[in-house]
């Protein structure tokens, strides 16, 4: 499939849905995604940390930093 879409110069593929772990990112990019799109991990990191904002930016900025470096060992 990503080399059919290479073939009609699509943007390049990313893979989303339970993205929740930087094992994932790696596991999508090593299947030929471009990268990995994480929205309910985030969101679910936010619910938590609803009345701790500083907590939740801690939490956020180490968790999207492991899947950003999940992304150069792919």
């Amino acid at each position: 499939l990503v080399e059919k879409l290479a073939e009609y110069h699509a943007a390049p593929p990313l893979q989303g849905f339970g993205i929740s772990a930087p094992e994932q990112v790696s596991a999508a990019i090593d299947a030929g995604a471009a990268g990995a799109i994480s929205g309910s991990a985030i969101v679910k990191i936010i619910e938590r940390h609803l009345d701790e904002p500083q907590t939740m930016l801690d939490e956020l900025k180490a968790f999207v930093q492991s899947l950003k470096a999940a992304t150069k060992t792919a």
